[in-house]
């Protein structure tokens, strides 16, 4: 019977190493430079492959129906916007990574965002 708990507690081990979790994901956003309110650019910091990124903008008029929108990959782990009106923060940035999960930092860009300034967030 012990050996059969034992077992069993090693095969769920086991198991959470091998499925991933978004559990206590994290990652961290720098604007990049010439980033203002028709262009921006992020560098993301994640642990894990993103596939695709898209923005939200919370406040802005101009975002009312557009839900999410694709950031274009720019190189490395930059990626850019090139809305078609101009942008209002904060935004929210959702990343999707190779399994298909999609993550979401809720308002991590400011409304008051700095060139190079580096913003962390919890994602959920």
């Amino acid at each position: 019977m012990a050996s059969r708990l034992f077992a069993f507690a090693a095969s769920l081990a086991l198991l959470s190493l091998l499925i991933p979790s978004a559990y206590g994901k994290t990652a961290s956003f720098t604007v990049q430079p010439g980033s203002n309110n028709i262009y921006f650019s992020v560098d993301i910091k994640y642990d894990g492959e993103i596939a695709a990124v898209s923005l939200m903008q919370t406040d802005s008029p101009f975002a009312s129906g557009h839900g999410w929108q694709p950031l274009q990959h720019n190189y490395a782990t930059v990626w850019r916007y090139d809305p078609k009106d101009p942008t209002l923060p904060p935004f929210s940035i959702q990343i999707t990574d190779k399994t298909g999960s999609k993550l979401v930092a809720k308002d991590v860009i400011p409304p008051n965002w700095k060139i190079g300034a580096v913003y962390n967030a919890n994602l959920a």
